[in-house]
């Protein structure tokens, strides 16, 4: 009896075995099982549910809190078109204001403002304050702006800013 024999004692014929009917029967069903997720996400028609309507409509300025209260290097949270609308406004250093949607452009994680930058938690991804532009980890593109103003002693969120782009990024 050879070596190797003595070291793996497998017999033939208890070793498991697959016919090529079985494994493509097994095939078979596993890509059912995926088509008939796919085919129920599709019937659904809602993979987003509760995720904030892209065609809203404008909404009339916000008063945010009394311009005292945000002193340059802090940030207060907000709610603006309802209560699932969070948003973020940051009096940066040098005193200006800024004003974000909260949620991260990855996978829709709460930014939160570190002193310096905004920071998405959960995947340590960093955005610059003054335009929203992810400058570190997985996120890709900008956070919403909002236009933020003081005016009369107060700090308001006056509406939606366009989405910057690079070339504007440049200018």
């Amino acid at each position: 009896m050879p070596h190797w024999k003595k070291s793996f004692p497998v017999d033939l014929a208890e070793e498991g075995h697959f016919s090529r009917r079985e494994f493509v029967r097994f095939l078979a069903m596993v890509s059912a099982g995926f088509t008939a997720g796919i085919g129920y996400l599709a019937l659904r028609k809602q993979p987003l549910a509760g995720a904030p309507d892209s065609v809203a409509a404008p909404v009339g300025p916000l008063r945010v809190c009394p311009a005292s209260e945000l002193a340059p290097g802090n940030s207060r949270l907000f709610t603006y078109r309802d209560d699932r609308d969070r948003c973020i406004l940051v009096r940066t250093r040098q005193g200006t204001l800024k004003a974000y949607r909260q949620t991260c452009t990855h996978l829709g994680c709460s930014v939160r403002w570190d002193g310096q930058r905004l920071e998405c938690p959960c995947h340590h991804g960093y955005f610059e304050v003054d335009r929203g532009f992810p400058v570190q980890g997985p996120p890709t593109r900008p956070l919403s702006a909002l236009a933020a103003v003081e005016q009369d002693g107060f700090i308001w969120v006056i509406g939606d800013l366009p989405k910057p782009t690079l070339s504007q990024e440049k200018s």
